[in-house]
């Protein structure tokens, strides 16, 4: 995304996966969005060669973490050696002044890795997402997660800089990799794009419509050892509560309040099995929308003309802080309304507080979180904001700004080539 934007002078030539790699390993099972993907003058997809097919049998028989006892850290193996292959070929006809690499998937930094011991280039690693300390992360062995150890070790040491996604992630992994300096890593977040928001509708009437998009906790996540082992999912190296990221908290948070005007929305995958029989079970299902998967501009349509956003997280247990901040919340923030978070301290609550929309509850206080959703009702009855926006910090995260930081995170990287 960040590459939309960088200034024209910027030529840049793109290795990426094949469009129909992408699609094999969408729960969305839907085609890759091109509006979103961008178009790039010098844009090579790479076939990944993976069994496709198979891991889609496998994903219907909820068996598809099994393939993680065979690679290591991902599927893209294969992908990885030739983008190598490619790059030099490349380089020959044109030569690169500076590696850029996001990941996850975690192949791609060992990719720009490769990629730089073989051109001797300077090499910026862009990692979204921490690797082994992701705090939802699961493997499928101790030696696993050792291997996988290793090769981040490895990334890290070689990459001329590191940028993580937010200001935890960054300051976990200067804790966790005493090797690593502060110069060497950085931090851009994610963020949102000012003109994917359409002009916000007249409100529905009669209601306060709360908003959720995207992905929620599933029950398997909690499964059984045995079932755990299957899957791929043995071992977790943090200690975390992944119940939290659900809708049961907004809905306890309804029930305690029984205002029949308070509408959610959700809009992603089909709950678990277990969140689905709770809401059932519950006295607000009628006040329940279930819409599934929406494009991009569907569900940035949906937001803007909501009355509010639902932010959810899984808890860390044992640490202070949580790091995680998933990209939806950038997107809340872009639209400016208040986003009920139930969530505990850290960057995503550090960003809403900053920004002036959020209404933070601790996790497992479903009362507190009543209370907020009561004040939502009194400020649309009375027809008043409830929230007021700080639009010097939420225009921080327009992607054009981030761009910006990126670029000289990549010039300071290229002017070290010799």
């Amino acid at each position: 995304m960040l590459l939309r934007y960088l200034p024209a002078q910027v030529d840049a030539t793109v290795l990426t996966a094949a469009v129909e790699d992408y699609q094999a390993f969408s729960p969305l099972g839907m085609p890759l969005d091109e509006q979103r993907v961008g178009v790039a003058q010098r844009v090579h997809r790479l076939r990944s060669s993976v069994p496709g097919r198979l891991f889609q049998v496998l994903a219907k028989c909820r068996l598809f973490g099994a393939v993680r006892w065979m690679f290591v850290p991902d599927v893209a193996g294969r992908w990885r050696r030739r983008v190598v292959e490619t790059a030099v070929r490349l380089h020959g006809q044109d030569p690169f002044d500076v590696i850029f690499s996001t990941a996850p998937p975690f192949s791609v930094a060992v990719a720009g890795r490769d990629c730089a011991r073989r051109l001797r280039l300077p090499w910026v690693s862009d990692l979204c997402d921490l690797w082994t300390g992701y705090l939802l992360g699961a493997w499928p062995s101790r030696l696993h997660f050792r291997r996988e150890e290793a090769l981040e070790r490895s990334v890290l040491a070689e990459a001329t800089a590191t940028v993580m996604v937010t200001p935890g992630s960054r300051e976990w992994m200067l804790r966790r990799h005493s090797f690593l300096s502060p110069e060497r890593i950085g931090c851009v977040t994610l963020g949102f794009v000012p003109s994917d928001f359409p002009t916000p509708g007249p409100p529905v009437p009669g209601k306060v419509v709360v908003v959720h998009a995207g992905a929620l906790f599933d029950a398997r996540d909690a499964e059984s050892a045995v079932r755990r082992f299957v899957r791929g999912r043995s071992f977790r190296p943090r200690r975390v509560d992944p119940s939290t990221h659900s809708l049961v908290p907004l809905l306890q948070a309804m029930e305690r309040l029984g205002d029949p005007r308070v509408e959610l929305r959700h809009l992603g995958p089909p709950l678990d099995a277990g969140s689905q029989r709770r809401l059932e079970n519950s006295t607000v299902q009628s006040q329940v929308r279930l819409l599934g998967y929406r494009p991009h501009a569907e569900t940035l349509a949906e937001l803007v003309r909501a009355d509010a956003a639902y932010l959810c997280l899984a808890t860390v247990r044992e640490e202070p802080r949580n790091e995680l901040v998933p990209q939806k919340t950038y997107e809340y923030l872009g639209a400016r309304h208040p986003v009920l978070a139930p969530i505990q301290k850290g960057d995503a609550r550090t960003f809403l507080e900053s920004a002036g929309t959020g209404l933070c509850t601790p996790p497992y206080d479903d009362a507190a979180l009543a209370e907020s959703l009561r004040g939502l009702v009194r400020a649309k009855l009375d027809g008043r904001p409830a929230v007021t926006p700080r639009e010097d910090f939420i225009r921080r995260f327009e992607w054009p700004r981030l761009a910006d930081r990126l670029l000289e995170i990549l010039d300071r990287a290229a002017s070290r080539l010799t």
